[in-house]
């Protein structure tokens, strides 16, 4: 073919991208920096040409350890630690009493065969691996006390002590070091850990250093990755808590102009500090207080199926309020009223009855994807019901009744069959995310038909709804712990540790949300005011397919409109509005409308001066339409004040690189690969930026992208399961009615 061009460097985009590169040129504002320069003077700094940057070393995967797939290494030393001194936690006890009993009936604790849940999901997996070697992809990160002795390859006895541990006092507090890599990436030190003497405040202190920041080690273990090493025909992402968490808020990073919110570590949620009554236990300090080993998470059936009432509780009460619902818009007679405004039940005759409505399910407290985890094995719903004037229920939508919501990965094997238990051997590709990632909200949308001769005012009830894990696993997590083999762990777990479980118990539900809204020509006091609401529906309306974006914009408009009738103190206003018109900025942004995003950023800017979303979305508005050399400056001052986000270094080495800047682009993108080792988009950044200069490690950084990168077969098999499954087929579409 003749008179095609190439993009090397270009992403790919969808139809806004090509409609924008043919809107007219833009002025760019005075206090903006100068687009042609190579890159923009941040606090000072005066720009480097690309020219004059040294070539940096590209960052590349460790080489595979003896426990491969697991990442897992032992550092050189005189003591290798064996098994049992993994295994070992009664040592600690005798000093830790209190941390030793929290982490007995922790997660923690019940990570390896110990774990029914856990048990029937690699006993399936092992099946198909003949010798068991790649199980040891998940022994690095469940079963570390098998894997340092070899035992993964073998068969696991059910009465094996170091198969009822989990993860130990050794496996945080043992590490030499880890990275961010995942599936188990963690090196055990060879060094003896210290014993105390405690009237030795010395010896405390040699004993207390050899532990170490043990919260670093999350990491290694709460990512996770499956490829041809585990026996799956490529490279596909897991369970992935630190990516988000990443690009959050809570790390520091401004990629979202937001309420203030806390920088708090995986340790802050998930070991806040308990105070402690009646004990000795000298990690206990001057307040009373100790970092909790309870690991509270979502585990709420592994609590139940131990008995554990009080452990529930805990974690129920951790659940709830996380994440919230709302209902933001109810639609009758072909009306969108938004927040239920003027939506007046008379109109229901004129609708058929019919009534859609719009909840917004916002993560509020959690730092990375809610629900998290194993994703495709979580069950979080929304439920919804109306009743009328006498308080009966005329119209439901929740378990029984419909098709419900559901917050959850949907990952399909080969043939694009949708893998509801866990099936780890059979994933194959993504189909859908339907999760909300920190700070973020989505919006899921209900039909509901009433009947005839309604009487009003009409209620709107919703439920935000979580169980730990899917009916279909804990089915088979029930009838696997009834075979002989599952008996005979059962009677291990009771005998060894002294805990008796039952698989086969009813998992609990926890109400983690409700809202509530009346239809009698205005609305119920609502806890929070009508512009965050409304801003907030905006945000979930964002993810729409492109052509539904209106619907974002009128929400956004709304909020505005709700924020001059506020009557707020200045400060108070001014930072409501630069949040709204922020969103209104990315919608418009997505839409290629450069200049009303341009000029939106300025307006944020004035309102909210030293805060650095203004150059985010400057930077992404003109990236959006493949002006690169202007949206580098941007991007790069985007970038310095959120220096640990993956996701914006992604950003930025794609701008620099489509702008020839690729020694810039090689300097970004390998500085972020050790944050995010596998990300397909800094692989890719990286070796055409190696490409482009002509550096022999090309080819290698280029096969790392290859392997990494999303499988050619990925659209097809998720195609493949919509067309099988019509529920596939609805929860691909990011914003669906649910009927």
């Amino acid at each position: 073919m003749t008179g095609v061009r190439r993009f090397t460097w270009v992403p790919v985009a969808g139809l806004t991208l090509a409609i924008g590169c043919h809107q007219a040129p833009i002025e760019e504002p005075r206090d903006r920096p100068d687009p042609e320069q190579p890159r923009s003077a941040i606090d000072g700094e005066p720009p480097v040409a690309d020219a004059e940057r040294p070539i940096v070393a590209p960052f590349v995967h460790a080489a595979p350890t003896r426990f491969a797939p697991s990442l897992t290494a032992i550092a050189a030393g005189e003591h290798p630690p064996t098994g049992a001194q993994v295994a070992d936690y009664d040592n600690c006890a005798s000093c830790h009493e209190e941390i030793a009993a929290q982490w007995r009936i922790s997660a923690h604790s019940f990570a390896s065969f110990n774990n029914p849940i856990y048990r029937v999901s690699i006993d399936r997996f092992r099946e198909q691996d003949q010798g068991g070697a790649r199980s040891r992809f998940c022994a690095g990160c469940h079963d570390p006390a098998l894997l340092v002795d070899g035992d993964m390859d073998a068969d696991i006895a059910t009465s094996e002590p170091r198969a009822h541990v989990g993860v130990g006092c050794v496996s945080c507090h043992g590490v030499a070091s880890s990275t961010r890599d995942g599936n188990g990436s963690y090196t055990l030190s060879s060094e003896q850990i210290p014993i105390p003497e405690l009237d030795d405040e010395a010896s405390i202190e040699r004993h207390r250093s050899a532990m170490g920041p043990a919260r670093e080690q999350c990491s290694a273990c709460h990512r996770a990755f499956i490829g041809v090493a585990t026996g799956h025909p490529h490279h596909l992402g897991g369970t992935d808590e630190p990516g988000p968490w990443q690009d959050s808020s809570y790390a520091g990073n401004k990629l979202r102009f937001d309420t203030p919110i806390a920088e708090k570590h995986c340790a802050d949620c998930h070991m806040p500090r308990e105070t402690v009554d009646n004990a000795t236990d000298p990690a206990i300090d001057e307040q009373g207080q100790l970092r909790s080993h309870r690991f509270l998470g979502g585990h709420t059936y592994l609590a139940a199926m131990r008995g554990d009432a009080s452990t529930l509780a805990r974690i129920q009460a951790f659940l709830r309020g996380v994440a919230s619902v709302d209902i933001a818009a109810i639609e009758l007679g072909g009306q969108r009223h938004l927040l239920g405004h003027g939506a007046d039940p008379d109109a229901l005759g004129d609708a058929g009855g019919r009534m859609v409505v719009d909840l917004v399910v916002r993560n509020l407290a959690v730092g990375h994807r809610f629900p998290g985890g194993t994703r495709d094995a979580q069950d979080t719903w929304i439920a919804l019901q109306v009743l009328d004037a006498g308080g009966n229920v005329i119209a439901t939508l929740d378990e029984t009744h419909g098709e419900v919501h559901r917050l959850r990965t949907g990952v399909v094997d080969e043939d694009g069959k949708l893998v509801d238990a866990r099936e780890v051997e059979r994933l194959r590709a993504v189909a859908f995310d339907q999760t909300v990632g920190p700070r973020d909200a989505v919006v899921v949308r209900y039909a509901v038909q009433l009947p005839p001769g309604a009487v009003g005012p009409l209620r709107v009830e919703a439920q935000l709804l979580h169980r730990s894990r899917t009916l279909e696993l804990a089915d088979q997590t029930c009838k696997q712990s009834q075979t002989e083999r599952g008996q005979a762990f059962l009677q291990a777990t009771a005998k060894l540790i002294g805990q008796r479980l039952d698989p086969c118990v009813e998992l609990p539900v926890t109400e983690v949300s409700r809202a509530a809204l009346s239809l009698s020509g205005g609305t119920e006091p609502q806890a929070r005011p009508d512009h965050e609401r409304l801003w907030e529906l905006g945000m979930a309306l964002y993810h729409q397919v492109q052509e539904r974006l209106p619907e974002a914009r009128e929400a956004l408009a709304a909020a505005e409109a709700a924020l001059a009738r506020a009557g707020l103190p200045p400060a108070e206003r001014d930072n409501a509005e630069a949040r709204i018109l922020a969103a209104l900025g990315a919608v418009a942004a997505r839409q290629g409308r450069v200049d009303e995003a341009l000029a939106l950023a300025d307006r944020v800017a004035k309102l909210a001066p030293g805060h650095p979303y203004p150059h985010l979305l400057r930077g992404r508005a003109l990236a959006q339409v493949w002006r690169w050399a202007q949206a580098v400056p941007h991007l790069e001052r985007a970038l310095a004040a959120s220096p640990g986000s993956p996701k914006l270094a992604a950003e930025l080495a794609t701008a620099c690189g489509s702008a020839g800047l690729h020694r810039r682009a090689l300097e970004v993108a390998s500085a972020a690969l050790a944050l995010r080792p596998r990300d397909a988009a800094l692989l890719r950044t990286q070796g055409l930026a190696l490409q482009a200069l002509g550096d022999p490690r090309a080819q290698a950084a280029m096969d790392a992208y290859f392997v990494h990168r999303e499988p050619d077969d990925q659209p097809h098999l998720a195609a493949k399961c919509g067309e099988r499954d019509p529920a596939c087929a609805r929860e691909r579409i990011p914003v669906h009615v649910h009927e």
